[in-house]
């Protein structure tokens, strides 16, 4: 929040190989009303078209204004998982006191109706929140008031069950999102590069360059996994890829495979060629990376690891340029 009292709010939504992408973002009074957000929707709607599919955290004033812009072109709108969640605690919880047990099978009985996703299990809804909300009258703390506005907000969310539960809600492609968490992240990531005090341009460049950054890293997680195609099915490729792939940049994964290369200047000798322990790593490596050079010299006397006569011939000339270069005067 600035000193003009605006808050930012993200669009964001999922590119083709599932990465969050940030597609549009608005300043709306901190106060969040009503008009702020019919009038960003607007915007929105009018530059990129109506969503199929919108998640919110169940904002009145944001659900209001959905209704007003993308109404009419059949935008569903569903709710956030975790913040009914974190609503659920807020309102309910006091009621359960020092009663742990009973608010863990409370909690347990609602995760189960959220994520029952059997669409022939509709019927049943009712009859399964009508149990979870037995479970919660049969408590007997707090006062008649707050009992009061519990029950209400819990009828309520029973009322909205198409917009969260999951045998309402999985019949709409929403590409495995369930929550607005993806957003939820990228505000916590933005928080730490921009400041209360930047100017409106200075705001715009440093989430452009925050995307751009992103953006960067889907293209090097893209190039990645498209080197691990490279790597021929073998049991260490499959150690490769687990291993080295996760923590690997594309480019450092491309070094690696040079690096392994190198191997062919090594003879293995081993007592038993088909012998895995009595191989190199650096051989066993580059033989899955290139299974098909097979210019390994193998004598089956001993277990060493000898130079190839051209890594010594190299090695020779090396030193001999290095001796040279000692006894020139500086």
């Amino acid at each position: 929040t600035n000193r003009f009292k605006l808050k930012l709010g993200c669009w964001t939504t999922i590119d083709c190989n599932g990465k969050t992408v940030i597609i549009a973002f608005s300043l709306v009074p901190a106060g969040e009303p009503k008009d702020a957000f019919v009038w960003a929707f607007k915007m929105f709607r009018k530059h990129l078209g109506a969503p199929t599919v919108k998640f919110t955290d169940g904002d009145p004033g944001m659900a209001g204004a959905i209704q007003i812009v993308f109404g009419g072109d059949g935008t569903t709108h569903l709710l956030c998982l975790y913040h009914i969640f974190t609503s659920l605690f807020k309102h309910m919880r006091k009621l359960f006191g020092s009663d742990k047990a009973a608010w863990r099978a409370f909690v347990d009985m609602f995760w189960r109706i959220a994520k029952r996703s059997d669409l022939r299990s509709r019927c049943e809804f009712a009859a399964e929140f009508a149990e979870l909300t037995a479970l919660a009258q049969a408590t007997t703390c707090c006062d008649e008031k707050t009992r009061r506005l519990a029950f209400e907000w819990l009828a309520e969310l029973g009322e909205r069950r198409e917009q969260w539960a999951a045998r309402f809600t999985w019949k709409h492609l929403t590409l495995d999102v369930h929550s607005t968490q993806r957003a939820e992240a990228i505000h916590s990531a933005l928080q730490h590069i921009i400041s209360s005090s930047d100017k409106i341009n200075k705001l715009w460049e440093k989430v452009q360059g925050f995307e751009s950054d992103r953006c960067f890293r889907r293209f090097m997680d893209e190039h990645r996994h498209e080197l691990v195609h490279l790597v021929p099915t073998t049991e260490l490729s499959v150690l490769v890829r687990d291993k080295l792939v996760p923590i690997l940049t594309g480019e450092a994964l491309s070094r690696v495979r040079k690096q392994a290369q190198l191997s062919s200047l090594y003879s293995v000798v081993l007592d038993d060629p088909l012998a895995a322990e009595g191989m190199p790593e650096c051989s066993k490596l580059y033989r899955a990376i290139n299974p098909n050079n097979h210019h390994h010299n193998y004598n089956y006397n001993a277990h060493t690891i000898q130079p190839s006569p051209v890594l010594k011939l190299l090695t020779s000339i090396m030193l001999m340029l290095t001796l040279l270069l000692l006894q020139m005067p500086s």
